[in-house]
């Protein structure tokens, strides 16, 4: 899922090489919104749960990866979209989109989706070897989706703490369902329940082809350049990616798990699981989800 990356702070360049400003990981919530109003995909508990934690940013490169390792979106974004004029800012701005329709109430939800909609619409075309594509197909909308989904549950599951339970699991499938459905995923074709969703899944990555076009935003979006400067920042990066991206997958990107790779994650996940029970909830997770549950408390 592409969105125009959000308005400020814009990324500062040097040398023709985008930064990205860090206050720009920290996006504003919407506002408080209508009062008793759950949003789109209430139910919500299992929802909030799992996409209120800041752990779910660490997944979002791989779920962006996966997404372009199907050769239909990687076309579909290497004709329509621009990862270089600012990649980390476009992961971002699709963060704020996804935290505004599972955390705003019903309209701030269907007018971010809307938006996002508007986008798509505007994505259509022929891969070089003419098959067509257009980025509202429900196949190609269900493996977005799944990209979503499937890197939100690893990312908290490795770095927030523990795995996720598989009840949890579950609640968070049938949660984000109504999700899916804004962006033209049918009936047709959802998975019925957690284990279908996992079996498709499986089945998903099993036929992904990473491309030249996917390469090119693998590197865009693995290269990442912040102002001011954190030194290693791109490694961590590119450690976290290769632990949460199937192993065929990111083999074909060229991240293997290599010793360093894998001492780069271990170290991560170390930090962030000892920090997470000490973090207030201000710290770890998303404004976004107080806001909400201020908004809910209301609720008769």
């Amino acid at each position: 899922m592409d969105v125009p990356a959000p308005a400020r702070p814009a990324p500062t360049r040097r040398s023709g090489v985008p930064r990205l400003d860090l206050r720009s990981i920290f996006p504003p919530p919407p506002g408080p919104g209508r009062p008793g109003d759950a949003g789109v995909c209430d139910p919500h508990d299992a929802l909030w749960a799992v996409a209120g934690e800041r752990a779910v940013l660490l997944g979002s490169p791989a779920a962006v990866l996966l997404q372009v390792a199907h050769p239909l979106v990687a076309a579909g974004v290497a004709q329509h979209s621009d990862y270089r004029a600012g990649p980390a800012h476009r992961l971002l701005g699709t963060l704020q989109a996804v935290l505004t329709i599972a955390f705003g109430d019903t309209e701030q939800g269907r007018a971010a989706a809307r938006a996002v909609g508007q986008q798509h619409a505007r994505v259509r075309g022929t891969t070089p070897d003419g098959t067509p594509y257009r980025a509202n197909d429900p196949e190609l909308a269900l493996w977005v989706h799944a990209t979503l989904v499937e890197m939100a549950l690893a990312a908290v599951g490795r770095y927030a703490g523990r795995p996720v339970p598989a009840a949890l699991r579950e609640a968070y499938w049938q949660q984000m369902k109504p999700f899916g459905r804004l962006f033209g995923v049918s009936d047709a074709v959802m998975p019925a329940g957690y284990a279908e969703f996992r079996a498709y899944y499986e089945d998903a990555v099993a036929r992904l082809e990473v491309t030249d076009a996917a390469r090119a935003v693998a590197r865009d979006v693995l290269g990442l350049r912040t102002a001011p400067p954190v030194p290693g920042v791109a490694a961590v990066a590119r450690a976290v990616t290769a632990d949460l991206l199937p192993p065929s997958v990111a083999a074909q990107y060229g991240l293997p798990a290599t010793p360093r790779r894998r001492a780069g994650a271990a170290l991560v996940r170390v930090v962030t699981r000892a920090l997470r029970p000490l973090l207030p909830a201000r710290a770890a997770r998303w404004p976004h989800a107080a806001v909400a549950l201020r908004r809910t408390a209301t609720r008769g």
